[in-house]
């Protein structure tokens, strides 16, 4: 079983060490050559815990020519890079299955409104963190969610024989509904994190933290409140227990000086509750002191 994956940051480097893992060739498409060269001659390295790292060999190209056109991919840049990586997809003709996975939910439109024939989205949960441009820490035992938006549904089967107990997988039937489930858990925890510089776990110890991710846990589901079900507060305690030792990504984008992803994750939120009527003065402010922050 091979598999492409396109982007080596934290996300997909620690998809990537499970494949890998379980048996998959994994061939990873990146932009730069030291990080190309780095991970063909070294593996990709995955750390579990502080004393336990374990080394994977994988392949790694920058040039798409030299990349398997008969595989599946899996697509874990940023959503910022979606756009570019797409443009690429279509110019190669490559039909083969597809799987995107990113936070917020602006990949989410550009991707449905594309003629890319065998989509399929995914989210996310576990910590990760990219040490450097082969390592990855794993943080938090999350799952990763995979649903078929058009296409052949099967197409990502193969997958469900690589999870695991550490790296959970989990297939669903609704892939707007699971993107748009982590943009809620994202503008819960991302915003206040990357504010307040501090880990997941923290924001249910510090009690004006917690204060505040109640309030906006309340502020959110009110103004979606179909998703009450979907997603009951208790579940989004439990992944901040789960990653209690995780940076968030705005976090991590933060003290790495990147541009955080603002706009895919709060701004867009803002923009879909204002359009059905809806108020969030308290995801408002946060967006104005990300950009602020981010500015800076």
């Amino acid at each position: 079983m091979e598999v492409v994956i396109a982007g080596a940051g934290s996300i997909g480097l620690l998809i990537g060490s499970y494949l890998a893992e379980s048996g998959w060739k994994v061939t990873f498409f990146v932009r730069r050559a030291e990080q190309a060269k780095l991970i063909q001659s070294q593996g990709i390295q995955r750390i579990n815990q502080p004393d336990s790292a374990v080394v994977f060999e994988v392949k790694a190209e920058t040039d798409i020519q030299r990349v398997s056109k008969d595989v599946p991919w899996i697509v874990a840049v940023k959503s910022a890079g979606v756009a570019s990586i797409v443009d690429t997809l279509i110019a190669q003709q490559i039909k083969n299955p597809i799987l995107f996975v990113q936070n917020g939910f602006s990949h989410f439109n550009l991707v449905s409104s594309t003629a890319l024939p065998n989509v399929f989205f995914s989210t996310v949960e576990h910590g990760a963190g990219r040490i450097d441009d082969r390592t990855v820490s794993h943080n938090g035992i999350g799952v990763m969610k995979i649903a078929p938006y058009r296409g052949v549904a099967s197409s990502f089967d193969a997958l469900k024989s690589s999870s695991t107990t550490s790296f959970p997988i989990e297939f669903v039937a609704d892939a707007r509904k699971t993107v748009f489930r982590k943009v809620l858990i994202n503008c819960m925890i991302n915003p206040l994190t990357a504010i307040l510089q501090l880990k997941n776990g923290e924001l249910l110890v510090n009690s004006y933290a917690k204060t505040l991710f109640d309030q906006l846990y309340d502020e959110v589901l009110n103004a979606f409140p179909e998703m009450h079900c979907e997603l009951p507060k208790s579940a989004v305690e439990e992944i901040c227990r789960r990653t209690c030792d995780n940076e968030s990504s705005m976090l991590n984008d933060r003290l790495k000086g990147r541009p955080m992803e603002i706009d895919t994750i709060v701004s867009v939120l803002l923009q879909m509750a204002e359009e059905r009527g809806k108020r969030m003065p308290l995801l408002k402010t946060l967006e104005q002191l990300l950009y602020a922050v981010d500015r800076s």
